[in-house]
């Protein structure tokens, strides 16, 4: 607890931080005079409703939380937590790599309430034919084209109309997942929706095809970012904008087609002039006096309400748009399938400041120390979603038992904010983007959707340290997934003794579908098991699939129990003597 107390120390400098950052983003504009209060943690409810209860009131604690850490005491640790738990990156304040050593969870979550992992439904028996035909069914778009979920949302049945208004005030899906060859999502008529697909390195553990699933994932910048100053559509200032962002989430410099910095009045490159810009420099700490802005109409919108560049954080009005997919099978390969599992979204709906994310994260500190036994309350309605707490909604679609997308339940979404909503290892609450492939390497600048191009080829990303990150990951949790059930990465990477295979590790560093793609038998079995869930339409219990070995889960936890993990993994962006500076003085 001691480490997390640490950030007090540095509220000072971060105030001083924005203070500073005012200047340098317009210098005509004052800096925010003090940190606002926290926002609430969750939307408030339905006028007039009250919140929907939980089956499990602490669904936001995600199934890997009770994986088995030690089969035995004083034998071998399997650390899968570091994955997400760990020391942040500011703006993140969440310093939770304590939790990677003791369990702590408030008494009544100890209960593992995850069913589906300890007991998972018998998989589906279906032929493979039919199988196929199956996932290659399009959920999301009918055989005309249109888009099967936003026509479902015109006239929303009583379920999903959370207030009784006769209307659907939650997201309408309006991207046409049809991305161009620089990955901008078009609708048949040829028409821009904003969406961008963006290829990345899926993050570790139950997330990799192997363990379930593939999906697209898309970024979409408020309208003002793909505008210029009369207020028209231009798509060559709207790449420079999502190259600004991109600089500042993942914190790299980021090449761009040759560009007049004159014209723009910004110092794209960060040279101290205006001048032709070839790339967009990452600088931060801001440099006093340098014209560094959005651009377009979006250097017009106030930024102490829609934010500025800023290392670790997106402009207000930012949304995400993430497919999770069956797994197909042609020719003996596999790929992403056309049936949707589930679409998932996010919109940042408020601009929150170092500061005030500062002040959220140790109150949220204070009050887990005061009450450790008090758990989140999640208020929220089935149309709009859940907040996060850091100035996200999160809202969800899933399977109904005929394999329609509709609505997730409050309950279903809440599982998501256990990640996005608080983590050392998120930037912003997000993973995927921070984890963007780089613009200058990877093909089309990253900027594609994996249905346009597999995992094949692709380089596997690297530790600050220098080690690969999907073998570290393998070593320490000693497994393929946190559960150690899947028996397909353990054959493939795994010697006896339990250590990693030279070749395969060798293998990996090149390409991470050796790793990441399951063969198609197990791809077939995933689906089926998968499947099996949907017909019960019980993912209140848990939606992974485990394929393999007996999971290694705990039925239930012991509240501050140890983990037997003795001190807490680094994170792979941290290198020796900058853990201080990433933290505190930046």
């Amino acid at each position: 607890m001691g480490r997390r107390l640490e950030g007090f120390l540095w509220i000072l400098v971060v105030l001083a931080l924005g203070a500073a950052a005012g200047f340098w983003r317009s210098g005509a504009r004052k800096a925010p005079e003090a940190a606002l209060p926290a926002p609430p943690t969750s939307l408030p409810a339905s006028p007039g409703r009250a919140p929907p209860p939980l089956s499990n009131r602490a669904a936001y604690l995600p199934a890997q939380c009770y994986a088995v850490t030690q089969d035995t005491p004083g034998g071998r640790v399997h650390n899968g937590c570091f994955a997400c738990h760990q020391t942040p990156r500011a703006p993140n304040f969440t310093d939770d790599a304590d939790v990677q050593m003791v369990l702590s969870v408030a008494q009544s979550a100890a209960e593992n309430r995850w069913t589906n992992v300890l007991r998972p439904p018998a998989p589906v028996e279906m032929p493979k034919g039919a199988l196929l035909a199956w996932v290659r069914t399009n959920n999301y778009r009918d055989e005309q084209g249109r888009l099967r979920l936003a026509a479902a949302l015109e006239k929303p049945p009583a379920a999903w109309d959370g207030n009784g208004n006769g209307r659907w005030e939650g997201y309408t899906p309006d991207c046409w997942f049809q991305p161009d060859a620089e990955g901008f999502d078009r609708a048949p008529d040829g028409r821009l929706s904003g969406w961008r697909a963006f290829a990345y390195a899926p993050f570790p553990g139950m997330f990799w095809p192997t363990n379930g699933s593939m999906g697209d994932a898309f970024l979409r910048l408020p309208e003002a970012f793909r505008q210029d100053r009369d207020g028209r559509e231009n798509t060559g200032l709207y790449r420079i904008n999502l190259a600004i962002v991109e600089a500042f989430i993942r914190r790299v410099d980021v090449p761009i087609s040759p560009t007049d910095e004159h014209a723009l009045g910004v110092d794209l490159n960060g040279d101290g002039r205006l001048g032709t810009a070839e790339h967009v420099a990452f600088v931060w700490p801001p440099v006093p006096g340098r014209s560094f802005h959005y651009v377009g109409k979006a250097a017009e919108l106030d930024p102490d309400q829609d934010g500025w560049p800023t290392a670790g954080l997106y402009p207000r009005g930012t949304e995400f748009l993430h497919s999770l997919r069956y797994l197909d099978v042609e020719e003996g390969e596999v790929r992403m399938a056309a049936r949707m599992k589930e679409l998932r979204y996010m919109r940042k709906t408020r601009w929150l400041t170092y500061g005030q994310l500062q002040l959220a994260a140790e109150a949220e500190v204070l009050e887990k120390m005061r009450n450790p036994s008090k758990l989140k309350t999640v208020l929220a309605d089935v149309e709009r979603g859940v907040g996060t707490g850091t100035g996200w909604l999160m809202q969800g679609f899933i399977e109904d038992a005929a394999g329609a997308l509709r609505p997730q339940t409050v309950e279903e979404t809440a599982a998501c904010i256990g990640c996005h909503g608080g983590v050392g290892a998120t930037t912003d609450a997000t993973f995927s983007f921070a984890r963007k492939l780089d613009a200058g390497k990877a093909h089309a600048g990253g900027w594609y959707a994996w249905g346009a191009r597999g995992l094949k080829g692709v380089p596997e990303p690297k530790r600050a340290d220098g080690q690969g990150e999907y073998a570290h990951w393998l070593e320490q949790v000693g497994g393929g997934d946190d559960y150690r059930s899947n028996d397909e990465v353990q054959a493939r990477f795994f010697r006896q003794d339990g250590s990693l295979q030279p070749r395969a590790v060798q293998a990996l560093s090149q390409d991470i579908s050796t790793l990441l793609m399951p063969s198609p038998r197990r791809a077939l079995l995933l689906d089926r098991a998968y499947l099996a869930l949907v017909k019960s339409q019980r993912f209140e219990r848990g939606r992974d699939v485990l394929l393999g070995a007996p999971p290694k889960v705990h039925p239930r936890l012991e509240q501050e129990g140890a983990t037997g993990i003795e001190s807490p993994v680094s994170p792979g962006w941290q290198t020796p003597g900058l853990a201080v500076r990433e933290n505190g003085s930046l």
